[in-house]
């Protein structure tokens, strides 16, 4: 089950997933370099601190949330993000990447085209969503 931990800030309350995901893409099961220029493009108007190389880099979307971000050829990973407007920016780059986003738990893809380039072992733990930052916000919800 996913775990949500919440505080307050002076300014807001701040709720953050408890746990990482990551991104990844595969065919025929198989994992897939990522396009690292893609990663580059979508995420450089949201960093806050971004070397020449896209290895590390702290985000920050449109709503104040942060959110820490590594980055490597097979994946990306993002760790205790705030479920607000960084979600959005995780929806957008797992669409612009046609990857998969991992979960403790399971998989979440935005067809079944992906869902079948999934390895065996994820396939049937995936689910089908509109990948969306509303969509996905209610999935990690779930």
């Amino acid at each position: 089950m996913i775990t949500i931990l919440a505080w307050h800030t002076r300014k807001q309350r701040v709720t953050r997933m408890g746990y990482g995901i990551s991104l990844h893409r595969f065919v025929d099961g198989e994992p897939e370099a990522l396009d690292e220029r893609v990663v580059r493009e979508t995420l450089a108007p949201y960093a806050v601190e971004m070397g020449e190389d896209v290895e590390e880099m702290l985000i920050r979307a449109v709503d104040g949330g942060e959110a820490e971000v590594n980055v490597s050829a097979d994946g990306i990973s993002v760790h205790r993000f705030p479920t607000g407007g960084v979600v959005d920016v995780i929806a957008e780059l797992a669409n612009r990447l046609s990857a998969a986003i991992l979960l403790p738990d399971g998989a979440l893809v935005s067809s079944e085209e992906q869902r079948a380039n999934l390895p065996d072992g994820l396939r049937d733990m995936a689910a089908v969503i509109e990948m969306t930052g509303p969509t996905l916000r209610a999935a990690l919800r779930s």
